[in-house]
């Protein structure tokens, strides 16, 4: 991905998240009525409703007041498997998570706490091989496939269902 792309997307994302803000703030969505909601301490949401872009999700998900979801330990990565049962025990993904290496290729983070992607210094899940960049073009995560939620990355333009999650959480 050139330069000059790279820049247009980025652009993008902070239109996106200049509007976005203003309607998570806004948002009257009550969390506890979202299909598959199983209690106060849940975390995660998913979304099967439409495949969308990886910016799409990210706006969607400020428009329900929640956050493309992240995930930082074993712990997540199980409460984020009981989401995905919750919802549709049969479904399977990918699903959208909140990873991208857009701001420097190689270098994933997640966008909503700008919290690097290492296995060095934190959790990762990337499934074998992952990730890898031969197309140029593979620079958001998605979660899951053939079941479970191990991460691969893929071309932000492609469609995916998403997961979402609570901006601050205790869970």
């Amino acid at each position: 991905m050139s330069f000059q792309a790279v820049s247009s997307v980025l652009a993008l994302a902070l239109v996106v998240l200049a509007a976005s803000s203003s309607a998570a703030k806004n948002s009257t969505l009550d969390i506890s009525s979202r299909a598959g909601f199983a209690n106060s301490y849940q975390r995660y949401f998913v979304y099967n409703d439409e495949p969308v872009t990886f910016f799409e999700a990210w706006h969607k998900c400020r428009a329900h007041g929640l956050r493309l979801a992240s995930v930082h330990s074993a712990l997540d990565d199980v409460k984020l498997m009981v989401a995905i049962a919750q919802e549709n025990i049969n479904q399977r993904g990918p699903w959208w998570i909140a990873g991208t290496d857009l701001g420097k290729p190689g270098s994933f983070v997640w966008i909503t706490g700008n919290k690097r992607i290492d296995g060095r210094v934190g959790y990762t899940n990337f499934a074998a091989g992952q990730p890898e960049n031969l197309s140029g073009t593979g620079h958001c995560l998605v979660a899951g496939g053939a079941g479970g939620t191990q991460w691969n990355n893929v071309d932000c333009e492609s469609k995916s269902r998403y997961i979402c999650e609570l901006d601050k959480c205790d869970c």
